[in-house]
C-alpha cells in the first residue's frame, strides 16, 4: 500500500468510501442513482506508478479516458463531485421558505443584484437554499445542500456553520439578518 493507495488498488474500496462519504450529505442516495455514463479505475501508468483514472461514456463507441492526478481523498471528492447533481436530481423540492424580503430590494451587493434567496426542503429529505443573483447583461444561479450535521446544532451554531458554507459575496445575508428571519427557525425545524 501506499499513502495513495491507503485501502490497495480496487477501485470498488474507493467508491464504497466515496459513496458513503456522499450519504453525509445525500442520506437518501442509492448507487441506482450515480451516473451510468462514468466508471473509474486504478491502472498503473508508463512510469509504473498507479493512478486513479476516470472513465466518461459520451456514446457506445465514444469513451473518454482521463488519468486523475489524485490521492485517495482527491478521488472521493472527485465521485462526489461527478454524481452529486444526479443524486440531487431525484429528491425533488417539498416546500420553499423565501428570505429574500429581507433585502430591499434593488439592492446591489458587489455588482450584482439578488433575485432569489430561499430555503427548500425535499421530498425524500433534507434541505438545500438556492440563490439567485444577476445584473444587466448576466446572471447565475447555485443551489446548495446544507449538511444534515447542521441540524443537530444549536439555532446559533448552525448559522455560524451556514454563514461558512455560503460565505459573504454576491450570495451574501448575513448571520444577524437570518438569525431574525420570520418563520425561518421553524421552517428548518429550530
Amino acid at each position: 500500500m501506499s499513502k495513495k493507495f491507503p485501502y490497495g488498488y480496487d477501485i470498488n474500496v474507493y467508491i464504497d468510501k466515496a459513496f458513503e462519504k456522499a450519504k453525509e450529505l445525500y442520506p437518501w442516495a442509492e448507487k441506482s442513482m450515480l451516473r451510468k455514463n462514468l466508471s473509474y479505475a486504478i491502472e498503473k501508468k508508463e512510469n509504473g506508478r498507479y493512478a486513479f483514472v476516470r472513465y466518461f461514456k459520451w456514446s457506445k463507441t465514444d469513451i473518454e479516458r482521463k488519468v486523475l492526478d489524485c490521492d485517495s481523498e482527491g478521488f472521493i471528492k472527485r465521485f462526489i463531485d461527478d454524481h452529486g447533481s444526479w443524486i440531487e436530481m431525484v429528491n425533488p423540492v417539498k416546500e420553499t421558505f423565501n428570505v429574500i424580503d429581507l433585502i430591499p430590494r434593488g439592492t446591489m451587493i458587489r455588482g450584482w443584484y439578488m433575485e432569489c434567496y430561499e430555503f427548500r426542503s425535499h421530498v425524500k429529505g433534507g434541505y438545500s437554499v438556492f440563490l439567485q443573483a444577476g445584473d444587466r447583461s448576466g446572471g447565475a444561479s447555485r443551489t446548495i445542500f446544507i449538511p444534515p450535521a447542521y441540524f443537530k446544532l444549536s439555532w446559533d451554531e448552525f448559522l455560524d456553520k451556514y454563514v461558512e458554507l455560503v460565505p459573504p459575496g454576491a450570495f451574501y445575508l448575513d448571520k444577524e439578518e437570518l438569525k431574525d428571519a420570520p418563520g425561518l427557525k421553524a421552517f428548518l425545524g429550530f
